[in-house]
């Protein structure tokens, strides 16, 4: 008999479909990562949008008063209580939490907060509002991700100067 016989054997193609189910599950993982990553930048963008929208929202807010609790104010979602948490003579600290701190976009919920500094301009030690004229605020929005069970945030810094009248 003629062992001329052409084809594969048995085992080559068993060695050949484990080599391509390998391939398909690293491949599969990738799609889990990137299904991941997609989700974790979507929160990012949703956050950094949301910060943005809060600082200019805190722009229509009186410089004297930006650090000041406040529940009265017309607009409602600027409603916020306040308390100094930094009492350094040369950058006194306030933290402001937003009667209204959680906020929904597109399903999922995001906390917003700030904190005011006050800002030595003239360099004497003290950090006074109305002679430097600066303070600074530090936007914080928060979320839970949900894919990977941890606390995420994005602060935005901007600076607010007190408006001079000559």
């Amino acid at each position: 008999m003629a062992l001329d016989r052409k084809g594969f054997t048995l085992i080559e193609v068993l060695i050949a479909i484990t080599l391509l189910s390998i391939g398909i599950l690293g491949i599969a993982g990738l799609a889990g990562t990137a299904i991941k990553s997609s989700g974790y930048s979507q929160a990012i963008t949703q956050a950094n949008n949301l910060a943005q929208e809060k600082v200019e929202a805190l722009l229509s807010v009186d410089y004297n008063n930006i650090q000041a609790t406040d529940t009265t104010t017309g607009n409602s979602a600027l409603w916020r209580t306040c308390a100094q948490t930094g009492f350094a003579a040369n950058r006194p600290e306030f933290t402001c939490t937003p009667t209204t701190a959680t906020v929904t976009s597109l399903g999922k919920p995001f906390t917003w907060s700030y904190k005011v500094t006050y800002i030595d301009l003239d360099g004497d030690n003290i950090a006074n509002a109305s002679v430097d004229g600066l303070k600074r605020i530090d936007l914080t929005v928060s979320w839970t991700d949900i894919l990977w069970h941890t606390t995420k945030n994005v602060t935005i810094v901007s600076l607010r100067s007190r408006d001079f009248i000559e």
